[in-house]
């Protein structure tokens, strides 16, 4: 079977700001039909100057954009009619209320009053926004806003969503909701391009993922691919009783993680259990790194107490 054509294809892009700042340093990037693909990276990295060029907002110094074949730095108007886009900042029609701005969002892009009115009724129940559906924008928590601007980037059709950290003040009861609606916008054949720091929630439903650093996209590939990059570490987590003193063995990941060799395993396991044994430790549990694990490995050096990088160049 021939495989489809990219939905978005960017080409040796490269920004350079008047000051001589270089945010994007000769970008390669394709997205497909039905991919949700993550990026990552530092602030700095060039993710939002990237969205940006995507949006028609900016223009890349050099370097091509094509959305379904067409060069949208020439017509940026064809991007702005066929990208559905959460800004990371807040999405506010003041005087609307939630159900109005999803209605208001999808007929500027084109859908028809009474087929508008019914998306909206429809994302409103979707994501548990009845409640809110009649509260003005203005006086709606931080939560409720982004739902809102959710609901209104993807109630029209679109060839490309652009999500940029979607679950930002979210609760974790609706926060579970719009990952499966992510999941299920990409089953359907929507292509989503996903900003986002929150690494643990989104891993369940990318397809692929980039990092990006100083301009550049530094790894590039499946979650699988990527965490096969690092099979010579392991993940720790335990659920401590009291404060533990780290085996010499391990690097910490946070408060209740860490990082080893994966040929330390006999020996990590072994003074673990004898913690739990000893009542010091109330669960633990061993497995492969996650994406959280992969993009620290990517962006640090190698050194004590530190995971080794991933090689340079990965793309899987």
């Amino acid at each position: 079977m021939t495989p489809l054509p990219p939905v978005l294809s960017v080409r040796d892009l490269v920004k350079r700001y008047r000051n001589g700042t270089l945010a994007n340093a000769g970008l390669d990037l394709d997205l497909y039909p039905g991919e949700v693909f993550a990026l990552l990276g530092p602030n700095g990295a060039g993710k939002t100057t990237l969205v940006r060029q995507l949006l028609g907002l900016a223009r890349p110094t050099s370097g091509s954009i094509t959305l379904d074949g067409v060069d949208i730095v020439a017509d940026p108007g064809f991007a702005r009619r066929n990208i559905g886009f959460l800004p990371q900042g807040s999405f506010d029609l003041q005087s609307l209320t939630v159900a109005e701005t999803i209605e208001f969002a999808a007929r500027l892009r084109g859908v028809p009053p009474r087929q508008a009115r019914a998306a909206a009724a429809r994302l409103v129940e979707q994501l548990d926004l009845g409640p809110f559906r009649n509260t003005a924008m203005h006086a709606a928590s931080g939560g409720v806003r982004r739902l809102a601007g959710f609901a209104a980037a993807v109630a029209a059709p679109a060839r490309l969503l652009v999500l940029d950290e979607p679950t930002n003040d979210v609760d974790p009861l609706r926060r579970a909701v719009l990952w499966d609606l992510i999941a299920e916008l990409g089953r359907g054949g929507a292509t989503v391009l996903l900003v986002t720091h929150n690494l643990a929630e989104a891993e369940r439903v990318i397809d692929r993922l980039a990092i990006m650093n100083a301009g550049r996209i530094i790894r590039e590939g499946t979650p699988a691919a990527l965490r096969a990059l690092v099979t010579e570490r392991l993940r720790l987590e335990v659920t401590a009783a009291r404060p533990l003193v780290p085996h010499p063995a391990l690097a910490p990941d946070g408060n209740s993680a860490f990082l080893f060799d994966a040929a330390l395993l006999p020996a990590v396991a072994a003074w673990v259990a004898e913690l739990r044994d000893a009542g010091a430790v109330l669960d633990f549990r061993i497995g492969p790194p996650t994406l959280d694990d992969i993009y620290a490995a990517a962006m640090a050096p190698a050194g004590p107490g530190r995971s080794a990088p991933l090689p340079a160049g990965a793309r899987q």
